[in-house]
């Protein structure tokens, strides 16, 4: 590794001698192999050695002869190697092996996750893409899915979650049960996907179509989106989704079903089925739902009351003394299980939201 002439093994050092009100760039005059080498001493050994698995024997050789020569490397170095890996590492393609989320990875293993991330913001700001995708809005379901046919699920999963939940919903009720429940849990558990990926995918069926338009778009996917979905599905199907993602994934089927329906909902029921809902709820666990709902809610509850026990309820609620806002979403959530529990046995039917769907009959 270059070094100062007249401690050549001791201490990483800029070559030459620079004047006295020089500002001098760390790594000036060095070859890509010492700048190699030196990062690998400041990554450690197990991530020097995991990179080194993919070199020939003759780049190892040269890379840790360059290594041996370094006792230590100086602060400002390191963060000169660090931004100037990470720079490269995220003009990457995002598909390979490389880019921003290896450098984040490897970063974060040496030197921790919030320098990581802050050396990662600072070279790399996460920028939306232009990426065109109105072939998705124009598309017709029945297109979209012979276009997609042959396609892994995760591409299914991206191309739909980027969809509007109607047509979505639309295209997920052309296929097959056992097709639709794969996308669904694709859907509900991808990671955001970069925009490189998103636009080759885009693009290619964009050369099949021929259509042209731009949006801004950077990630999808996720529970919330396929809670919007199911809620544009037709009941049977939807209810088949959730019924396939409970077989498959519980907790996943859990959340979904916790963003199909959420407390506040209860405020949009009529006073009838309300006053089903009512007759299976502990009054006091009652009380301390309410403690943080909307005024709306209140009012639809207490309306749904006979005089007597709604002054009783609006009293408990005044003089309940402070409580944990986990006792709240306990007691809200036993609420909601009751509705499901009532909605399960055919005694009451929820109507899904969107649409002019979201009325209780």
């Amino acid at each position: 590794m270059a070094a100062a002439a007249e401690t050549p093994t001791k201490a990483l050092a800029v070559p030459g001698k620079p004047g006295a009100n020089e500002v001098v760039d760390p790594l000036r005059g060095w070859s890509k192999k010492q700048r190699l080498a030196a990062l690998l001493v400041v990554l450690g050994k197990d991530i020097a050695a995991q990179i080194l698995n993919d070199f020939d024997e003759r780049d190892v050789e040269e890379v840790t002869t360059e290594m041996a020569r370094i006792d230590f490397v100086p602060v400002e170095t390191q963060k000169a190697l660090l931004k100037e890996f990470t720079g490269v590492a995220v003009d990457a393609v995002a598909s390979a092996a490389g880019g921003p989320q290896f450098a984040k990875d490897v970063l974060e293993r040496s030197i921790g996750s919030f320098k990581a991330n802050e050396l990662i913001n600072r070279i790399a700001p996460n920028k939306a893409r232009n990426v065109d995708i109105t072939v998705l809005r124009d598309i017709q379901p029945r297109q979209l899915i012979n276009l997609l046919r042959k396609e892994q699920i995760q591409t299914w999963a991206l191309v739909l979650s980027y969809l509007d939940p109607a047509r979505c919903a639309e295209v997920l009720s052309l296929i097959s049960a056992d097709l639709r429940t794969d996308i669904v849990e694709r859907i509900a558990t991808m990671e955001p996907t970069s925009s490189e990926v998103v636009e080759q995918i885009l693009n290619h069926i964009k050369r099949r179509v021929a259509l042209k338009n731009t949006l801004s778009v950077t990630s999808s996917g996720g529970a919330r989106i396929l809670a919007e979905v199911i809620n544009a599905l037709e009941d049977s199907i939807s209810k088949q989704v959730l019924t396939g993602l409970e077989e498959r994934n519980p907790d996943l089927a859990k959340n979904i079903q916790k963003l199909l329906f959420v407390f506040e909902d209860i405020g949009d029921m009529d006073k009838q089925t309300m006053a089903r809902i009512l007759r299976e709820v502990d009054y006091h666990q009652l009380a301390v739902a309410l403690k943080t709902a909307s005024e709306r809610l209140k009012s639809a509850v207490l309306n749904s009351l006979s005089k007597r026990a709604a002054e009783g309820l609006q009293e408990e609620i005044q003089y309940m003394p402070p409580v944990r806002l986990t006792d709240v979403e306990e007691a809200q959530e036993k609420i909601i299980e009751v509705v499901r529990e009532l909605e399960s046995n055919g005694e009451i039917t929820v109507s899904k939201g969107g649409g002019g769907r979201n009325e209780l009959v």
